[in-house]
């Protein structure tokens, strides 16, 4: 069979990267690179280059890049190093180049005010159609966790809330100004006003800032969307302002598990925020205090436990759908050395499509390799849409790598790769990252697993590619136990803080305290592990912080001066003392000791399990991953994790191909409450009441449901031959169940007023059931014919059963 062959207008047509490189004469390089991705993705055909710029490249740049020239044409040859596990069938760039389809959507059918707000005729999973329930469900003061993959919609889950509440308000927390700014985007389609400010960020020009600053106070601004530094800052005189009023209705923390993963030291807003976030609850009006829902892709137990101590909820609600990302492939080599590392880096890179991301572990710190390094690998290499994001770098910096990996500004400012440390990405939706390269060992699975999949969110096919030296094994297993301070010196720690201020059972303690063997109190090195400190107690429940508000910030500061303002002001912490003896030194090591040790082997767990990937598991790594991720709460509820895989070195080696994430119901730990309204209540003893109806078709009976609807009701529970589109003014959340399903859960999380609409096609086994599940609700009520038998006692009618009964004309009179 012929090689199919193809242009390069024809490449340029199909890869606006490509294009725009091609405008501004970008290096060979570079360009090889994205060329050889068109070609393969067009089943390895041959490119023409008569007549292009291309036509007098030396061919030995081809021929690094895996291009083969003949004549005046050049074509791929699949690229199949010896390093690598592919079992010769599978090219490691192959499917990322091709763009392969790995995540589909289980399109399962909208709920009716899902569907009227964000205008989807299904939900993306079962998962999700969950979440927005809970989050819409969510009553004054409760909490919901929500558990979704990357891909899932998990903004559709709090901006279905926030949009139907108008014009209650909701704060949505997110951890980069780009995250604010692709969420501004999407409400601003949605609400069809391409002028509409919804992110606070220190960029945005002062007269936005201080009308969004103004509105929330008042009450006009019903979203707003900032990173915890703002909220903490600037926006929290506003944010209590409006709580104390009763319009704030729903706080949200975004990519919530960085909260547990970097909240005590790296970004220590998020824990504030969580402080800040308590006293809004105690100001706001009893029954008008704002509901909590903290989103993310992935969260083991430890992250839960974090989650569910700093944001408790008068109901708490766990919605978990966690499955493995199907898109990335999973590759990894041990090099023998530096060199070794570098020129598989430079092949790898040479083949593997864009944008890509390279990480490492280190700064600056020669143990191993580090950015700087890193960059001078690949610039010499001749790549040069490349830069290096490290240590905490600004938002404006990050901003900035975003917009180039994005194609966002002038085309000389595009980037197709950036070298970074893992603060990197975190928050940052790139819809096409294709692959991720990492040249160290991740001190956690967690870290590994995060930094992945970055690639992929777009839902196809990415490579992830490890490649280690016995190096950076030994710094990795040094990163997880770093944080981990002995009893001895925490003890020394706390001798020191605890003689701050008390008020009663409140200690405010100065994180610059010193004790014998610290000669720069001030320090960011003292402050650091006198904050591990706490957090060690916290964890340990020796004491519980709360994180005071920096002082007031400049209302025009930029992103970077708020960031470091709010770093440079925490230098105290309010602690509440649970125990009384811990002024006694035994009592506190064995406390202490106790709780490091948790930590501990969590931390030998996290770096276990990463470095079990990165040396090869006798199973599917996503399998491998499942397990690590199986959550467990503290009512020893257990959340597998569903299993789906795009590629593993034990997959590869069975032939076993790449597979999708399988549709599982949702699991879910607590329950949500919600009544119906009075007028409704009043009609009902012990929470049920039946109506009979004759003509089921009637305008009576659609007026009956609307103003059931309209008065809490939120399931209707009807058979699927008699379901129909309710005409409806509800603005409550509601949802329709077929009534043979329905019937046979035995228990869900939603504790809410349901309408039981009983026809002919409801056979007794099946009503049986429903009435018993029924009877579990708030409030319960049957529409039923008047002939209808009890099928428990078929001597008398249903509606005699089930009182008080009314005729339809009775209820409507009444509400």
């Amino acid at each position: 069979m012929s090689t199919p062959s193809i242009t390069l207008d024809d490449l340029r047509a199909r890869d606006r990267r490509l294009d725009r490189r091609l405008a501004t004469y970008g290096s060979p390089a570079d360009l090889a690179v994205m060329i050889r991705t068109g070609l393969v993705a067009a089943d390895y055909a041959a490119l023409t280059l008569t007549g292009t710029p291309l036509e007098d490249w030396d061919p030995a740049v081809w021929a690094g890049h895996g291009l083969m020239q003949s004549g005046t044409t050049v074509r791929p040859t699949a690229w199949k190093p010896t390093w690598l596990d592919h079992y010769d069938t599978v090219a490691p760039d192959e499917a990322p180049s091709r763009r392969s389809m790995r995540r589909f959507d289980a399109d399962v059918p909208a709920d009716p005010f899902y569907q009227q707000t964000m205008k989807h005729a299904g939900a993306k999973t079962v998962g999700q159609r969950d979440a927005v329930r809970a989050a819409a469900l969510a009553g004054s003061g409760d909490t919901v966790i929500c558990i979704l993959p990357t891909g899932s919609g998990k903004s559709d889950v709090v901006l279905t809330r926030a949009l139907r509440n108008r014009p209650r308000q909701t704060v949505i927390v997110v951890p980069t100004v780009s995250l604010a700014l692709d969420l501004e985007r999407r409400v601003r389609k949605l609400v069809g006003d391409d002028r509409a400010q919804f992110a606070y960020f220190g960029a945005a020009d002062q007269s936005t800032k201080h009308d969004i600053r103004a509105g929330i106070a008042s009450g006009s601004q019903w979203l707003t969307i900032a990173a915890p530094e703002a909220a903490c800052t600037t926006l929290a005189a506003p944010l209590i302002e409006a709580a104390s009023s009763g319009s704030l209705d729903l706080i949200v923390v975004d990519e919530a598990h960085i909260v547990a993963e970097w909240g005590d030291a790296f970004r220590p807003a998020f824990q504030t925020f969580a402080g800040l976030r308590q006293r809004l609850l105690e100001t706001a009006p009893v029954g008008r205090q704002p509901a909590t829902v903290l989103l993310t892709g992935t969260l083991d137990t430890y992250g839960l436990t974090t989650l569910t101590r700093l944001f408790p909820g008068r109901q708490r609600l766990l919605i978990c759908g966690q499955a493995t990302r199907p898109e990335p492939a999973w590759w990894a080599a041990q090099c023998a050395d530096e060199s070794d590392k570098r020129n598989r880096l430079v092949e790898a890179l040479r083949h593997l499509p864009r944008p890509a991301l390279v990480y490492t572990t280190l700064h600056m710190s020669e143990r191993s390799t580090n950015t700087r390094t890193a960059l001078k690998w690949l610039t010499h290499a001749g790549f040069t849409a490349v830069t290096e994001i490290a240590g905490n770098p600004q938002p404006s910096t990050r901003q900035a790598a975003v917009r180039g990996l994005r194609l966002e500004g002038r085309p000389d400012k595009d980037l197709d790769i950036v070298v970074a440390t893992s603060a990197f990405g975190l928050g940052i939706d790139i819809d096409d990252v294709r692959s991720v390269v990492h040249l160290c060992v991740p001190e956690s699975v967690d870290r590994l697993y995060q930094e992945v999949g970055r690639s992929g969110r777009d839902g196809r096919a990415a490579a992830s590619l490890v490649l280690w030296t016995t190096a950076d094994m030994a710094v990795a297993t040094e990163m997880a136990r770093e944080r981990l301070i002995g009893p001895d010196l925490a003890w020394s720690r706390w001798q020191g803080m605890r003689q701050g201020r008390w008020s009663g059972d409140d200690l405010t303690v100065d994180l610059r305290a010193d004790h014998a063997n610290v000669k720069y109190p001030a320090s960011d090195t003292n402050i650091y592990w006198n904050v591990q400190t706490l957090a060690a107690m916290d964890r340990a429940g020796m004491i519980q912080r709360q994180w005071p508000l920096p002082a007031a910030v400049p209302a025009d500061a930029g992103d970077d001066e708020v960031e470091a303002f709010f770093d440079t002001q925490r230098t105290a912490a309010v602690v509440k003392v649970q125990h009384s003896d811990l002024d006694d030194f035994d009592t506190f090591r064995t406390r202490f000791t106790a709780s490091q040790r948790a930590t501990r082997d969590a931390a030998n767990a996290g770096l276990t399990a990463a470095t079990g990937l990165i040396n090869g598991v006798d199973e599917c790594t996503n399998r491998y991953l499942a397990r690590h991720y199986r959550l467990g709460d503290d009512q020893g509820n257990q959340f597998p994790v569903s299993v789906a895989c795009g590629g593993c070195p034990h997959c590869r080696r069975t032939g076993t191909p790449p597979t999708p994430v399988p549709t599982y119901p949702t699991l879910w730990a607590g329950q949500l409450r919600t009544e119906a309204i009075d007028d409704l209540r009043h009609l009902a003893t012990d929470g049920r009441m039946s109506v009979q109806i004759n003509t089921p078709n009637d305008e009576a009976l659609q007026t009956l449901v609307d103003r059931l609807l309209r008065r809490g009701i939120t399931i209707v529970a009807t058979a699927t031959s008699e379901a129909r589109q309710w005409r409806t003014r509800a603005t409550g959340p509601w949802w329709r169940d077929d009534i043979h399903v329905w019937a046979g859960q035995l228990d869900t999380p939603w504790r809410v007023p349901t309408l039981l609409v009983i026809d002919s096609s409801v056979d007794d086994a099946v009503l049986m059931r429903a009435l018993s599940r029924l009877a579990k609700q708030p409030l319960g009520v049957v529409l039923t014919a008047p002939d209808r038998r009890d099928p428990v006692n078929p001597k008398q009618f249903l509606h005699e059963a089930w009182t008080p009964s009314y005729e339809i004309e009775d209820v409507l009179r009444k509400i």
